[in-house]
């Protein structure tokens, strides 16, 4: 076991936002502000506390430092991020000041990102974070962790022998056909599959996970920013549309996010942004999701 802490200058990093913005789903919060929760192999217990220049993040891991801050993006500049978004779009102060410390996360297990993101088709963060956990069930415990949620998350060569009846028993509905399947056509495409997409072209990894049946843009989307780290990847769900449409695109208010006005609204993402357009996205969506609103 690890036990180190790490020093983050004055507003450049805010564990609880990081970790309930709906990038991770396998971290809870517990008394006196700790965060218990896996990543891939990794098991951590975090805990942050002020210090003169900024914070303390107190962590117990068996993960490296690099790893924890590869997790984290920590090896980004926070301010730099932000300034570089409001230099193209100084209309998103409220989001980007509002959540001051978010960041983008890594997480470093594909084929756990790519599971969690399936259970978040029609779902809420609750919900979502509730079928990630059933599902890490059927994985191993981590090697020296003592406690039940530290396990290991499953092979998607595992998800897809689970019977769907019993993942409806669990409460998946309709998931619990879907994401079986999708884990299926992943392993039929072999093991280097994800990691080939990773340092494929942003587009053509999208392309690719479209050939996937079940996968559309949106959810290709999610996988390519968090299970690939393309950061330019911009998954557009109810919130971010609505964020938008109010902000940016007003003529399309009252109408619905159809396929041509995905792919547009994408397209403005990440010619405004570049490679901040998943950071960009990260803001709006949560600043929506928390209520903080952005004038037209």
């Amino acid at each position: 076991m690890n036990r180190f802490e790490t020093e983050v200058p004055d507003g450049r990093f805010d564990l609880k936002l990081c970790l309930s913005s709906g990038q991770v789903f396998r971290w809870k919060p517990e008394a006196h502000g700790v965060w218990r929760g896996v990543d891939g192999e990794h098991h951590y217990s975090l805990s942050v506390r002020s210090s003169p220049d900024g914070v303390t993040v107190a962590v117990e891991t068996n993960a490296t430092e690099e790893q924890f801050s590869s997790l984290f993006r920590l090896d980004t500049d926070l301010e730099e991020v932000e300034s570089e978004i409001l230099a193209e779009a100084p209309e998103l102060a409220p989001s980007v000041r509002g959540l001051h410390g978010l960041r983008l996360m890594r997480p470093s297990d594909p084929q756990e990102a790519l599971a969690c993101f399936l259970c978040t088709v029609n779902n809420n963060l609750a919900r979502i974070t509730k079928m990630a956990n059933c599902l890490a069930e059927y994985g191993d415990p981590i090697a020296g962790a003592a406690e039940r949620w530290a396990r290991r998350f499953p092979l998607l060569e595992r998800i897809a022998q689970i019977p769907e009846e019993e993942l409806r028993q669990l409460g998946f509905g309709y998931r619990a056909r879907t994401i079986p399947s999708i884990a299926a056509q992943v392993g039929e495409r072999g093991d280097g599959w994800l990691d080939d997409l990773k340092r494929r072209p942003y587009e053509q990894a999208v392309d690719e996970l479209l050939t996937l049946k079940g996968v559309g843009r949106k959810l290709a989307d999610c996988i390519a920013l968090f299970a690939l780290h393309h950061t330019e990847a911009v998954p557009i769900d109810t919130h971010l549309w609505q964020a938008s449409v109010n902000v940016y695109f007003p003529e399309w208010r009252g109408r619905s996010l159809t396929d041509s006005r995905y792919l547009k609204l994408g397209g403005w993402f990440r010619d405004r942004f570049g490679k901040r357009a998943g950071w960009a996205h990260q803001y709006l969506y949560y600043a929506h999701l928390l209520g903080i609103e952005h004038a037209p």
